[in-house]
């Protein structure tokens, strides 16, 4: 297992590096970008922080999460706690629950009409 520092990009950076400055629980973590208007998904930060203790990154004691990786000491003092809950709810990349990797949403969720060839 191991940190696996590769495989850590978007939400997941953000998430470890938020929990490198503030250690939380999976609850204050949702209540955070809650109240920054940003709407999560539960079980996906479940999975998430799951996925970042597989990894080594974070660990758990008494369900408040921090991350004590070395290899992002350099990282934490570029961002603040602020920008790093931006940083997770701008990389969800899900539209009803359903990822996708494009910078345009799919055309069930475009704010345009049908194009009318």
């Amino acid at each position: 297992r191991g940190v696996l520092i590769h495989r850590l990009h978007g939400q997941g950076l953000a998430l470890a590096l938020l929990l490198k400055q503030k250690p939380m629980s999976a609850p204050q973590i949702c209540s955070s970008l809650l109240e920054k208007e940003i709407h999560v998904d539960r079980k996906k930060i479940g999975k998430l922080l799951a996925d970042l203790e597989w990894w080594g990154i974070v660990s758990n004691e008494n369900g408040i999460y921090s991350c004590q990786c070395a290899a992002l000491d350099g990282f934490q003092e570029n961002y603040n706690e602020s920008q790093l809950i931006d940083l997770i709810g701008l990389t969800q990349n899900t539209v009803n629950g359903q990822s996708f990797y494009s910078s345009v949403p799919p055309m069930s969720v475009s704010s345009r009409g049908p194009s009318g060839a």
